[in-house]
C-alpha cells in the first residue's frame, strides 16, 4: 500500500471523526431527559456508545477498501465489525436500565444505526461476505429512511422517533445473515448461493412489512 493511500486514509478518518464530534457538540441542546424534558449537562454512556459506533464507520470501511495483504482486510473487518454491531443492542439496554434516556439519543440512535449498518454492508461486499445485491438491499433499508426524513419534515409531518417491531426484526435478520455469510466466506463456500437462500426470506421478508409500517406511521403522523 502506497504512502499516498495511507495519507488519504488518515485524512479521511480524521475528517470523519471531526464531523461526528461536531454533530455531538451541536446536539448538546437536545440533552434533555425523555419524556420528562429535564435539562442535563452530560452525554452519558448510551450516547457515548452510539457516537463510538458512528466514529467506527470510517475505519471499518477503510479496512475493507484499502489494498491490504491477503485476507488481512477481511480479518480486520470481522474482528471490528462484530463487536461494534453488538453495541446496537448494548446502548439501548444501558439507556433503559442505567440512563439517561435523552432526546439526543432518540435522534442519534437511528442515524447511528443507518450509518453503521450501511457502511458495514458496503465493507462486507468489498471483502466478499455479502453479494452486492444484498448489500444494496441493506443500504436501502437503513439509508432510505434517513434520506427521506427531510421530505417528511417538509410535508410538516412529525412521526414519533422510535424503534418498531419490524425494524428490530429486520436488524436481527441482517445480523444473522452477516454472521452466517462471514463463516461461509471464511470456509470459502458459495457466498452468492447462501446469500440468496438466507437474504431473500430473512432480510427481504422482514424489510417489506418494515417499510409498510414506516409508511403507515408517516401517513398517520400529526401535521404541524
Amino acid at each position: 500500500m502506497s504512502a499516498r493511500a495511507v495519507l488519504l486514509a488518515a485524512v479521511g478518518a480524521a475528517l470523519w471523526w471531526l464531523f461526528i464530534a461536531f454533530v455531538l457538540v451541536g446536539g448538546a441542546t437536545l440533552l434533555r431527559t425523555y419524556p420528562e424534558g429535564g435539562r442535563i449537562d452530560y452525554y452519558g454512556w448510551p450516547n457515548g456508545l452510539t457516537a463510538l459506533r458512528a466514529w467506527s464507520c470510517m475505519p471499518l470501511l477503510l479496512t475493507a477498501a484499502l489494498p491490504l495483504q491477503g485476507d488481512l482486510g477481511f480479518a480486520l473487518w470481522c474482528s471490528m465489525g462484530g463487536p461494534l454491531a453488538l453495541l446496537d443492542a448494548v446502548d439501548g439496554i444501558i439507556a433503559r436500565r442505567v440512563g439517561p434516556l435523552t432526546e439526543l439519543g432518540r435522534a442519534l440512535d437511528p442515524a447511528g444505526d443507518a450509518l453503521f449498518f450501511a457502511t458495514a454492508a458496503v465493507g462486507g461486499a468489498l471483502v466478499g461476505i455479502l453479494p452486492w445485491w444484498l448489500c444494496g438491499l441493506i443500504v436501502f433499508r437503513y439509508v432510505g429512511p434517513l434520506l427521506a426524513t427531510p421530505v417528511v419534515l417538509l410535508g410538516h409531518r412529525r412521526p414519533e422517533l422510535s424503534h418498531t417491531q419490524w425494524g428490530r426484526r429486520n436488524t436481527v435478520a441482517v445480523g444473522w445473515v452477516f454472521f452466517i455469510l462471514m463463516w461461509v466466506r471464511l470456509a470459502h463456500g458459495p457466498v452468492n448461493v447462501v446469500g440468496i437462500i438466507l437474504g431473500v426470506p430473512l432480510v427481504g421478508g422482514t424489510l417489506v412489512p418494515y417499510v409498510a409500517d414506516l409508511v403507515r406511521r408517516i401517513r398517520e403522523a400529526p401535521v404541524v
